[in-house]
């Protein structure tokens, strides 16, 4: 910690400070910048600890520029600078926890200009720097995940590099602030390539959506599978919490949604409430730590290769809810229903396609999927992983929760768990 370091942070702007993308986005710092910590990546560069007024942590890579300084760009070197770092294997720096899982020579560094919670930079075309934009309260999903992931030899994500933690306080939990994995070249997000693969079914036939189906289904059954070694059944108290979870987050949609949104949820609260509630009798039933927040967007493919990330676990619920074993229901269901969603995505932006065809092949698409998965589970003598008595209640529990994203964040996105309710209270797979 060095004295100049900290006055030009809290001289500096968040405009500085922040990655152009979010600098004048929602959930804005309050306040004036104050200094914490930093790590020193190399002369003139560190990845600094930022505040602000409401205690929210940012972690910052910054570079000296001139007399004072800015956050690091691609180009820079701050990236390649932390996989160097990470490349000489663990230890702990003071707060601040390094792991090295895996570590390649790279040089040069390019931007992602895609749409971004966190901002990434590509290294030598071969890996990624994710520099998370604010660090959240511990602990988080990831570490632990991606560990078990590299023993079991797992390949269905991009290989991790490295990950830097960062501890508030002797007894806090570590705070994820910068990741490096392996990089996918010409990689493309779920929501654009499940969309286009429904399209394709509509107008070539259902070969289009069978097969990448079975390689979701497969993809996912492979990741609970090297996630084993976290199983235990579940009890009463996990019972309980999901049924009132479930009743919980029925409630929430209906206190925030309007007009016909809120009219749909009403008229089908009874029925609602009723399906998504998980029966008490799953006690027992198998919990394994999960990815938590699955869906389509999750997967990238590049060529014929799928590969699942973003383990950060459900946003919306508490730190250590989101480290927590879960029923492998709760991914299956996430998965399935936004196939589903891809489906009225297609609908809404291509309206001539006829609705009743893009409705079967989402339903092939999902079998598809679910089939896969359970042959996969069977090949490894472990069906029992998939309790199928969870996943309707845990689908119908994600379009209330859609309902909310909606009604707080997204307005547009309201047309989704509109149109995704009718077959779910209707009793349809």
């Amino acid at each position: 910690m060095t004295t100049p370091l900290r006055r030009a942070v809290e001289q500096a702007s968040w405009a500085s400070l922040l990655p152009p993308h979010r600098a004048d986005g929602d959930d804005q710092p309050i306040g004036a910048p104050l200094y914490l910590d930093a790590l020193d990546l190399a002369p003139g560069r560190w990845l600094t600890i930022i505040a602000d007024a409401a205690d929210r942590t940012y972690p910052v890579p910054l570079v000296a520029a001139g007399s004072g300084l800015r956050r690091a760009r691609a180009g820079d070197g701050a990236a390649e600078a932390l996989a160097g770092l990470l490349a000489a294997g663990s230890r702990e720096v003071g707060a601040f926890s390094l792991t090295g899982w895996h570590a390649e020579p790279v040089t040069g560094e390019a931007p992602i200009d895609v749409d971004q919670t966190n901002e990434s930079v590509v290294l030598g075309g071969r890996g990624v720097v994710k520099w998370t934009f604010q660090a959240t309260e511990g602990p988080h999903p990831a570490p632990a995940i991606l560990e078990l992931l590299e023993r079991a030899g797992f390949t269905g994500t991009p290989r991790p590099w490295g990950l830097v933690q960062w501890r508030p306080s002797r007894t806090a939990a570590p705070r994820l602030i910068a990741s490096v994995t392996a990089y996918l070249p010409g990689a493309v997000d779920g929501w654009t390539w499940a969309v286009e693969d429904l399209r394709r079914a509509c107008t070539e036939g259902p070969d289009a959506v069978r097969a990448p189906g079975r390689r979701l289904g497969e993809l996912v059954a492979r990741f609970h599978l090297a996630l084993l070694p976290t199983h235990r059944p579940a009890d009463l108290a996990d019972v309980a919490r999901w049924q009132g979870e479930a009743l919980a987050d029925l409630r929430r949609a209906l206190e925030v949604t309007t007009g016909a949104e809120h009219a749909q949820l009403a008229r089908h609260r009874d029925v609602i409430a009723a399906r998504a509630v998980p029966p008490s009798e799953l006690a027992g039933t198998p919990m394994l730590l999960g990815h938590g927040d699955l869906h389509v967007g999750q997967v990238l493919r590049a060529g014929e290769s799928y590969a699942v990330i973003d383990f950060d676990g459900n946003p919306v619920v508490p730190p250590a809810q989101r480290t927590s074993a879960q029923p492998p229901a709760l991914d299956v269901a996430g998965m399935a229903q936004s196939i589903r969603h891809a489906g009225l995505v297609l609908r809404k932006h291509h309206p001539e396609l006829d609705p009743g065809r893009v409705e079967r092949m989402t339903g092939v698409f999902v079998e598809a999927f679910l089939a896969a998965y359970r042959a996969t589970l069977a090949g490894a003598r472990r069906p029992d992983l998939l309790e199928e008595a969870l996943v309707r209640p845990f689908r119908l529990r994600q379009v209330c929760r859609e309902f909310t994203y909606a009604a707080t964040h997204l307005p547009r996105w309201a047309y989704v768990p509109t149109g995704a309710l009718p077959e779910l209270v209707k009793g349809a797979r």
